[in-house]
């Protein structure tokens, strides 16, 4: 049965992020690094698959990111951050892609498939998408569907439900208890600013990713 991967990079990072915060918390955000030669080996287990889409926002540049993930065959689809009316800078639109181009593969590619989605979100976009209603059509269709997510940004209540419901067709598998497999520390000289915005600079020691 071929696979059909979407990850959502943003949900995942943010997720590695909240479960460093918890564990490892003196260390610095920019010190944490995904391991993603594990984590798609992890996702992927080995079966064909027939679709492989990454996407992600821009900046910050991460090209050795998006040209590891191209080398291993991911489409990478990557938008621009945007300023919204309040001033802020966020994501437009890398959720609706993810959302659009699974509705292309359950439409393209008659059951049996897997659907494998990469990512805890669980809200509807500005235009009635989300990921929960792409899992449900997918089973609806004759599809397994499998979501890998990190267990802080789970969007429990909805993708329970839909595990509860699918009698066994889709199944909820959390990335902790492989956090030390999927992420590295790079050790260096970081620092932090204080109230007044003065540099305080501290060591980080380097942390091995682990054998998964």
């Amino acid at each position: 049965m071929a696979i059909h991967v979407f990850f959502d990079n943003s949900n995942i990072w943010g997720g590695a992020q909240g479960v460093r915060n918890l564990t490892e918390p003196g260390v610095p955000w920019p010190a944490l690094r995904i391991y993603y030669k594990n984590l798609f080996t992890l996702i992927e287990r080995g079966r064909p698959a027939q679709t492989k889409v990454l996407a992600g926002s821009v900046p910050p540049s991460c090209e050795a990111l998006w040209e590891y993930a191209r080398d291993h065959g991911y489409d990478t689809d990557l938008l621009r951050r945007v300023e919204r009316d309040d001033g802020s800078i966020g994501e437009q639109g890398v959720d609706e892609v993810l959302h659009m181009k699974i509705a292309n593969a359950i439409l393209d590619h008659p059951a049996p498939q897997t659907l494998v989605v990469a990512t805890g979100d669980g809200k509807l976009s500005e235009f009635g998408t989300g990921f929960p209603t792409q899992i449900e059509r997918a089973v609806k269709h004759g599809w397994e569907a499998e979501l890998w997510s990190w267990g802080m940004t789970l969007k429990e209540n909805r993708y329970r439900k839909l595990e509860t419901d699918s009698g066994g067709k889709f199944k909820i598998k959390l990335l902790d208890v492989h956090y030390r497999s999927l992420t590295f520390v790079k050790g260096g000289q970081y620092y932090e600013r204080d109230a007044a915005g003065n540099k305080s600079y501290f060591a980080v020691p380097e942390r091995i990713v682990e054998k998964l």
